[in-house]
């Protein structure tokens, strides 16, 4: 006896599922990762917006001053807090105590997405200090130094030539803190606040799971980001580069002192006034 298929009725055969299962799994495999490089795409874009902004905040802020902010004042309120107004954030600048020693409240806890670069992701307070709100830019010592009042006439190498702030992240590297500059941790200097080009772009943080009495070589100090082969910064023009991380440095100042001017492209561009050219393969 033959059964037959009836008229009008039909369906896949095991095979005939198993094939499409696996086509949409391809799809899936060759779609996802398009999906990551659009969103990290979108992500850089908005970190290097977040920089822009900043730099012409500082701009603004030497407009009226006529000289940057320092990178820390007396009550160790940082270079970040003296920008707020011109970042759309008066309101949270005059509420401030800045006439008191920075601490941790209310104000100094808030997150600031301008701060935060997307691609660092996890939370608003930085867990390497003391309970302070995260930031995930640096500044330079050269541009913004504790209580300094230095001015653009300063930058004799030219502010097209000359680094104002760039990426740290909380992931590989312990970032920074937007409110100023936090003492406590162990050893851990003026690194809430500030960058220095002793070590490469992107080198790890190698003070272990804490900061930063472990961390005797300073690696704390160093410009790094979650975006791939470099960082981003705002030069001294308010103009944004991304650097890549292959960037020479002097392997001879690896260290956590100030850096000192030597002729290598990533010293050339943090030195404000060192003399040395700078070449348009730099960056």
């Amino acid at each position: 006896m033959r059964f037959r298929r009836s008229k009008g009725t039909w369906g896949f055969t095991l095979i005939e599922l198993l094939v499409v299962i696996a086509i949409i799994a391809i799809l899936i495999a060759l779609l996802v990762p398009a999906v990551q490089k659009v969103r990290e795409a979108a992500a850089n874009t908005q970190c290097k917006n977040n920089l822009k902004q900043m730099g012409l905040a500082m701009h603004g802020f030497h407009d009226s001053r006529k000289f940057f902010p320092p990178g820390f004042d007396g009550n160790k309120w940082g270079w970040a807090v003296y920008i707020l107004p011109y970042l759309e954030q008066g309101p949270l600048h005059d509420a401030l105590p800045m006439g008191q020693v920075l601490s941790v409240n209310g104000q100094t806890t808030m997150p600031l997405a301008v701060f935060m670069c997307p691609s660092d992701g996890g939370m608003a307070i930085n867990s390497w200090f003391s309970g302070y709100a995260k930031s995930n830019y640096a500044i330079s010592e050269q541009i913004s130094d504790g209580n300094s009042q230095i001015k653009i006439l300063q930058i004799t190498d030219g502010t097209s030539n000359t680094l104002m702030i760039g990426e740290r992240d909380t992931i590989n590297q312990i970032g920074a803190l937007w409110p100023g500059r936090d003492t406590v941790p162990s050893g851990v200097g003026v690194a809430s606040v500030m960058g220095r080009p002793n070590w490469p772009i992107n080198t790890k943080y190698a003070g272990g799971t804490t900061c930063c009495a472990a961390d005797a070589g300073g690696t704390r100090f160093a410009w790094a980001s979650l975006h791939s082969g470099g960082a981003n910064f705002v030069f001294a023009d308010a103009t944004v580069h991304f650097l890549s991380q292959n960037i020479a440095s002097d392997p001879n100042q690896r260290n956590a002192n100030k850096a000192m001017p030597t002729n290598f492209p990533l010293q050339n561009l943090y030195f404000r006034d060192d003399g040395n050219p700078i070449t348009g393969v730099d960056f």
